[in-house]
C-alpha cells in the first residue's frame, strides 16, 4: 500500500518524516487551528505591547493577496512540470520534486487540488527504472546522489510505494557516501547542484524514506556518519545554511548546535525582507522561499515577523504571469531548449524558484 509523503513537525511536506494519511489530515486541521490561534494570541500581545509604548508593524501581507498569488503563480508551475517530459526523457530535480512540493504544500494547507500528481511521479519512476542496473552498481547516474535524493523525495511526495527500483536508488546511494560521511554533487551548478549539505540531507531523507529491511542496518549506519559531518559542516551560502538546519533538526542533533545552525540562517535575512544565494548577491525567491520552508519545517510559525517579512518580500517580487524570475548563475553544460516557461534562458532557475516561493506563501495560510 502507498505510503503517504512525509511531513515534518509543522505538517509541511518535507522528505523527512511520515505519516499515515488519515491521522496527517486529522493532524494537519488540528495545526492549522493551532497555527490559527498561536497567530491571533500573538498579535494581541504585539498589539498590547504596543499600547504600552513598543510600536510593532502590522502584518504587510494578506490573506487575500496571497491567495491571488497562489492563484497565479501555480499554473505557469503546473505548465512546466507537464511539459519537460515533452523535451527530455531524464528526471530533473528542477521541474519535477520543486514544481511537485508546490502542489502538495499548497494542497496540504488548504488549497483546491484538482491537478494530478501521478504523471510527474511516473515520469520520475520510469527514467530511474530504465537505470536500474546502473543504479545497484553505484554508477552511471547523471548528477548521481543529489539526483537520487531529489527523485526519492519526488516520489514520496505522490505516494508512490517502495519497490525494486526505490530499493535501487538506496542501493546507489549506499555505494555512494563519501568516506567523511557526506554526499556530494557532481558537478558545481549554482544554486541547485553545489551544496554537499543539501545533497547530503535529501540522501539521508530517501534513506530513511525507502529503505528496506535488509538495507535498514547499513542506512542507519551511513545516516550515523552523516550526521557527524553535518554538524562540523561549513556553510558557504544560503543553500548550505537553510539545508544545515533542515538537516540537523531532521536527524535529532543537540539543542545547541541546531540554534547556532537557526542563527545563521536568521541573521542573513536581508532589510527588504529575502534572502540571497550567496552573501555578495540581492535576495531573490529562490533562496528565500527555500529559507522559509525550511524555518517553518523545523518549527517557526508563519506569523513570526521573520516569515511575515519574507512573504512581503515573495509578493512584492511576483511578476505579473504568476512567476518569479531569479537569474541564472550556472554555466551551462546541455543544449539549451526552451521548455516554453517564463524568463528563457533563466526557467530552469526561475521555474524551481517559483515553486520554492508558492510552498512558503501555502504555508502562511493564504491557500483558499
Amino acid at each position: 500500500m502507498p505510503r503517504v509523503p512525509d511531513r515534518d513537525a509543522n505538517n509541511s511536506p518535507s522528505p523527512l518524516a511520515g505519516e499515515g494519511r488519515g491521522e496527517r489530515a486529522k493532524r494537519g486541521n488540528r495545526r492549522y487551528l493551532a497555527r490559527a490561534l498561536a497567530c491571533g494570541l500573538l498579535t494581541s500581545f504585539i498589539a498590547s505591547r504596543s499600547i504600552a509604548g513598543s510600536p510593532q508593524e502590522a502584518p504587510a501581507a494578506t490573506k487575500d493577496r496571497i491567495a491571488a498569488a497562489l492563484d497565479r503563480g501555480l499554473p505557469p508551475v503546473k505548465k512546466a512540470a507537464a511539459n519537460y517530459p515533452d523535451h527530455r526523457k531524464c528526471f530533473s530535480c528542477h521541474h519535477q520534486t520543486l514544481p511537485m512540493l508546490a502542489m502538495v504544500t499548497i494542497r496540504d494547507f488548504g488549497g483546491a487540488f484538482d491537478h494530478d500528481l501521478l504523471p510527474p511521479a511516473a515520469f520520475t519512476h520510469k527514467s530511474f527504472d530504465a537505470d536500474i542496473d546502473n543504479l545497484r552498481k553505484g554508477e552511471g547516474i547523471g548528477g548521481r546522489a543529489l539526483t537520487v535524493g531529489y527523485g526519492l523525495w519526488a516520489l514520496s511526495l505522490a505516494d508512490t510505494a517502495a519497490d525494486e527500483t526505490t530499493e535501487a536508488m538506496v542501493t546507489f546511494l549506499l555505494k555512494t557516501q563519501q568516506e567523511d560521511g557526506r554526499w556530494k554533487p557532481q558537478v558545481k551548478r549554482p544554486p541547485m547542484e553545489e551544496s554537499s549539505i543539501t545533497c547530503t540531507v535529501l540522501a539521508v531523507a530517501g534513506m530513511r524514506k525507502y529503505a528496506t529491511e535488509v538495507q535498514k542496518a547499513d542506512v542507519d549506519a551511513a545516516i550515523a556518519r552523516a550526521k557527524a559531518w553535518l554538524v562540523a559542516a561549513m556553510p558557504e551560502n544560503q543553500e548550505d545554511r537553510a539545508a544545515k538546519l533542515w538537516g540537523l533538526h531532521a536527524i535529532g542533533s543537540l539543542a545547541d548546535e541546531e540554534r547556532s545552525a537557526r542563527a545563521a540562517v536568521l541573521a542573513a535575512q536581508r532589510e527588504d525582507g529575502g534572502w540571497a544565494q550567496t552573501d555578495d548577491g540581492h535576495s531573490d525567491a529562490y533562496a528565500t522561499g527555500q529559507t522559509l520552508f525550511v524555518l517553518h519545517t523545523t518549527g517557526m510559525t508563519p506569523c513570526d515577523t521573520t516569515y511575515e517579512r519574507g512573504v512581503k518580500f515573495l509578493l512584492d517580487a511576483q511578476h505579473d504571469d504568476g512567476s518569479w524570475l531569479v537569474e541564472t548563475r550556472a554555466k551551462p553544460v546541455q543544449v539549451y531548449f526552451d521548455n516554453g516557461d517564463p524568463h528563457g534562458k533563466n526557467q530552469f532557475i526561475s521555474t524551481p524558484a517559483s515553486a520554492w516561493a508558492l510552498a512558503a506563501l501555502a504555508i502562511s495560510g493564504g491557500a483558499k
